[in-house]
């Protein structure tokens, strides 16, 4: 058992490394300057996003990198916070 635990451990860090391979290299950026131009705190967007705080931290400070459907509802909430005015329409 404890062989196969190990296995599926390797499996999601590879994972994790083709998935941070493929996010934009300024993602960290791109969130904290999101969240500022908001004035939201790391806890606020996180909520937000249904995501944790800790996930926010680690993102803004390259840690980690969002899967892909985090990624994508990150973007889907950057474009209704532009629809509403409250982003610049610079954040892509």
């Amino acid at each position: 058992m404890r062989s196969l635990a190990v296995g599926e451990l390797l499996g999601h860090q590879e994972l994790r490394q083709i998935e941070m391979a493929k996010a934009p290299e300024n993602f960290a950026e791109t969130v904290k300057e999101v969240r500022q131009q908001l004035g939201l705190s790391q806890e606020e967007l996180a909520h937000e996003l249904g995501v944790s705080f800790s996930t926010i931290n680690r993102w803004e400070n390259s840690k980690t990198v969002p899967f892909k459907l985090a990624r994508r509802q990150f973007e889907a909430f950057c474009v209704r916070m532009k629809e509403q005015g409250k982003l610049k329409h610079d954040q892509d």
